[in-house]
Parts: C-alpha cells; structure tokens; sequence
C-alpha cells in the first residue's frame, strides 16, 4: 500500500500561486483570511485544542484560568498558525461552534475583541500600545503615552481593556524588540520602554478587572537571541 493509495491530495496542493504563501498575523488582523476555507485545509491538533480550550476558559471567565500563554517553538514551528486558528474562531461563533461542536470550547459567550502586534511592525510610530488602541478603536486612551513614548501602567492597560471579552496577541516580538535598542527615548531604549509596557500589561490582566482578558504571546526559540532575552 502506497501513499497515494490512501489519500488524495487537495487541489490547492497544486496550485502554484499559493506554494509559496506563509500567513503571518497581520494577515489576520486585517481580515485578509477566510475562516471557512482556512479550516477546510487545516486539523485541529491536540497542542490546538489545549490552547483553544484554556484561553476560551479565560475569555468566558471560568475558574481560575491562566491569562498568558507563550508558545515557544523554532521557526515555522505553528506558533502563528495557532494564533489565527484561534482568532478565527474567537471574532466568529458560528465558526466556533462548527469546528469545536455544539457546546465546545466557546460556546458561552459571543464574538471576542481580538487585536495584536507582529514583531516585523518595526515602525509602528506609537509603539505596541499605540497599535493596540487603535485596533480597538480606543487610540485616544493612550494619547498621553505617545509624545514622548513612554509605558502604559497597570491602570492605564485596565481603563483600556476592561468590558468585553478580548484576546491580544504578541506575535514574533524578539525582532521589534532588536530593533527598539537603537531608538533612543529620553536616558532609555524604545526596548526598554516596551519591555516595561508588556510587563504592565501582563500584570494588568491578572487583576480581577480583566478576568476575561486573555494574552497569547509567541516567542522565537534559537532566533533573535537578544530581543528574546
């Protein structure tokens, strides 16, 4: 018995003008990804559906459930794949329900805020915070904190996020972070600034305000070793 005996391969296997697409987050964050068809050509994995069912447990606000999650892999590892199947799923319930089923992961709550940040975002002007903001439609929020750049503290990440169930991600960070050590803020490093604006946020999401505040942060295991550390 071969290979091709006991499957077929989808059509898009052959299609040359998608050999070569890698989806990366902004793919996602600009609504460029059909959910549908993404999961017609994609297995939800065990390693998956853990992911799926603890941050759908933060977001319904259910026990005593993490709020940050890291995936930690080499390049092309998934990380990013995860991360849009799960936003996928989190903005459409309907989505949800057909891949997960009636009653999975999900089921009690409605579409979730979903914003994030892709380390290649290098020239982001306001900073993660600022991008952030403006994904929610809340950049005035955070107008204090843009000129010069400085961090966001727990109150201010709280004001910003409180409410709706909201999922962030941090996709990739170690580049931008790399590349903040050579902007100068004042006596500091955009790195630095940054660096204490993240651990604002998570400590910020851990505060009873934010129990439906759910953080998913992707690292670069072997790659970028400094903006990793």
């Amino acid at each position: 018995m071969n290979l091709k005996s006991v499957c077929t391969p989808r059509p898009s296997v052959f299609d040359r003008n998608r050999r070569d697409i890698v989806l990366d987050l902004s793919d996602f964050l600009e609504n460029k990804i059909n959910g549908e068809k993404f999961f017609e050509e994609n297995f939800v994995t065990a390693g998956m559906s853990t992911l799926l069912e603890k941050t759908f447990a933060r977001l319904e606000n259910r026990g005593d459930q993490a709020s940050t999650f890291l995936l930690t892999q080499a390049m092309g590892g998934g990380k990013t794949h995860n991360m849009i199947a799960l936003g996928l799923m989190a903005r459409n319930p309907a989505l949800r329900e057909r891949v997960l089923g009636k009653g999975g992961p999900g089921s009690k709550i409605g579409g979730v805020r979903v914003i994030g940040f892709h380390g290649r975002q290098t020239d982001a002007p306001f900073g993660i915070w600022g991008e952030l903001a403006d994904q929610l439609g809340k950049k005035e929020a955070l107008k204090d904190y843009y000129q010069p750049l400085q961090a966001p503290g727990q109150g201010a990440w709280i004001n910003l996020l409180r409410g709706e169930p909201t999922l962030i991600f941090l996709d990739e960070l170690p580049p931008y972070l790399e590349a903040a050590q050579a902007k100068q803020v004042g006596g500091t490093t955009l790195a630095t600034v940054t660096a204490t604006a993240i651990a604002n946020l998570l400590v910020a999401v851990n505060k009873a305000e934010l129990s439906n505040v759910c953080v998913v942060i992707s690292d670069l295991t072997a790659s970028w070793q400094t903006g990793g550390e």
